[in-house]
């Protein structure tokens, strides 16, 4: 279901870019009580959209959150208001001012809403919010005993099980996504799930920092090894600069394979520039020798006028994308469209903001590759 989600987000952009019609019946199922939503009633809710698979170009999609889009081209009305009628009989009874008949079904019209329809999709993506319930145990803070323990763990186990990847993609002139990188890391999340439910990862920032460089040894030496960098295409990694200057890293980098050479994207974060300027640029000078891509992470809309990107020596800069982003009227201070990686792009108003900057390369739930190869170049 998130394939077709993929698909409509992808029929949506190109409507918008090329200004052909089409018409789109949303049927919100997510919107009934739960005694509304069992199988049988579904199949009767999908059978309501049925008189439109005849129309022009005709496709049902099946989000992930049980809502239902039927998209075609051309006229219809009359089999439009035979899948309205029949869906206002069927829910008839479902008179809450969250399920009514009339809040049930919605029908947009592309190009011009073509945002609201990825707004939608958006939501459908997201998923559900689970029950509140109390901790088992109070959630601490790390302390420097824990912390000692669990590096010491981290150091003797395997940590292949917490090892994750996200695509960043690029925008193509045809509005699909093509992969360009993946980004590789730990999920910390996970980590402290299974091994640290009772502590509380980020609540003590300096041993949080302490942490993360023991992640990034295990996860370059994970990275070392033959089988993972065999198959690898080009990817990414958060990395503090202390990491960079490790044996673990030059360990990594002796197993690099020179078809990866130029295609390793190495994520530094700005509170380590701040930190220690001069540890900061003899490791961005190492990095670069050794012919990996830098990209500068943590940019906010407030710091973007503080770190311009040609002072920093880096190639690439991370936005993430929040509504304040906008509001701030950053434009006038984005570097080149095509060194921004804009981040966070789970939403139709972050595309569309991105878009119009001319911004290229993209991370989040709607900036999803079209299962192609990534490019090495």
């Amino acid at each position: 279901m998130s394939h077709d989600a993929e698909r409509l987000a992808v029929l949506a952009r190109e409507c918008r870019a090329s200004g052909v019609a089409r018409r789109v019946l949303l049927l919100h199922l997510s919107a009934l009580p739960q005694h509304r939503t069992r199988p049988h009633q579904l199949r009767m809710a999908r059978d309501a959209l049925m008189p439109l698979s005849a129309a022009d170009r005709a496709h049902l999609y099946c989000l992930p959150n049980e809502d239902l889009a039927m998209a075609w081209r051309g006229q219809a009305d009359a089999a439009l208001q035979e899948s309205l009628d029949t869906i206002r009989h069927l829910f008839a009874d479902d008179t809450g001012p969250a399920a009514g008949p009339g809040s049930l079904a919605t029908v947009l019209n592309l190009p011009a809403q073509a945002d609201t329809l990825l707004r939608t999709i958006a939501e459908a993506l997201r998923p559900p919010l689970a029950p509140v319930a109390p901790p088992p145990h109070a959630t601490a803070p790390l302390d420097t005993a824990t912390l000692a323990a669990l590096e010491n763990t981290l150091a003797q186990a395997s940590v292949d099980r917490f090892a994750r990847r996200t695509p960043v993609c690029a925008a193509t002139a045809d509005h699909r996504f093509v992969l360009r990188w993946e980004k590789r890391y730990l999920s910390v999340a996970e980590l402290f799930e299974a091994l640290l439910p009772d502590r509380a990862p980020t609540a003590d920032p300096w041993l949080f920092l302490r942490l993360t460089r023991a992640l990034d040894r295990r996860m370059l030496a994970l990275l070392a090894t033959p089988a993972e960098l065999r198959q690898a295409g080009p990817f990414s990694l958060d990395l503090n600069v202390a990491s960079i200057l490790s044996a673990e890293f030059l360990r990594f980098d002796a197993a690099l394979p020179a078809a990866l050479r130029g295609h390793v994207v190495l994520n530094l974060c700005v509170e380590d520039m701040l930190a220690d300027p001069a540890a900061f640029l003899f490791a961005r000078d190492f990095a670069r020798a050794r012919g990996y891509r830098l990209l500068l992470r943590g940019i906010t809309a407030e710091r973007l006028a503080m770190f311009p990107r040609h002072r920093s020596g880096l190639d690439l800069l991370q936005l993430r994308w929040s509504p304040a982003l906008a509001a701030a009227g950053v434009e006038a201070l984005l570097p080149a469209a095509d060194t921004v990686v804009l981040s966070g792009a789970d939403t139709g108003e972050a595309l569309a903001w991105g878009g119009a900057q001319g911004i290229k390369l993209y991370q989040g739930k709607l900036a999803a590759p079209n299962h192609r190869s990534p490019p090495m170049g």
